[in-house]
């Protein structure tokens, strides 16, 4: 028989699960409809978070990144309950938290702004390397594992492509869109066992 605790347990992974689903949907249309307000916008010359600092774009960029984070923020709650060795998780978590503040203190506030995205960024690469070799040693999970630590590589590697350009967006994205498909393919793992 089921106990309570049981219950919750499953009922909070499956919450989780759901959030981490969730979040490249809230992350890509709130930068898309933000892009679409701002015609202005360059992929070569501009950071995303151009996108947040006025007008109609900022109010979907911000909020956008916000939402984003607290989806991020219960996904990685989830992830620490369910791993037996949850640093990386923990990092996530952290990760979640400046993304959070992305969203809360927009660029026009530079020092502030900048130390949340340095530490979003920092966070989310060495949480992916760190999770990704600590699933990889489980069978069920070594693909996921696998996938974690390409995303990790991809965005440490995606500062060597600031070089290029004047602008930091298709680095950053390069930095965490793979990771954000990350948490929709594991939060559906996540959901559905």
């Amino acid at each position: 028989m089921f106990n309570n605790l049981t219950i919750k347990r499953v009922s909070i992974k499956k919450i989780s699960g759901l959030c981490g689903i969730l979040i490249p949907f809230v992350i890509f249309i709130s930068i898309g409809i933000a892009m679409f307000y701002s015609p202005w916008f360059s992929w070569t010359e501009h950071a995303l978070s151009d996108l947040g600092i006025e007008g109609i774009s900022s109010i979907f960029f911000n909020n956008g990144m916000i939402i984003g984070g607290i989806l991020a923020f219960i996904f990685s709650l989830g992830l620490i309950k369910k791993l037996e060795n949850n640093l990386g998780a923990y990092l996530l978590c952290l990760s979640s938290i400046a993304l959070i503040g992305l969203g809360i203190y927009p660029e026009t506030l530079f020092t502030i702004h900048w130390i949340f995205s340095a530490s979003f960024f920092i966070l989310l690469t060495l949480s992916f390397l760190i999770l990704g070799l600590d699933l990889r040693k489980n069978k069920s999970d070594y693909m996921l594992g696998t996938l974690a630590i390409i995303c990790g590589i991809a965005s440490f590697s995606s500062m060597i492509l600031l070089i290029p350009w004047d602008g930091v967006a298709i680095p950053e994205s390069i930095s965490c869109f793979p990771a954000f498909i990350w948490f929709m393919i594991y939060g559906a793992k996540m959901a559905i066992n």
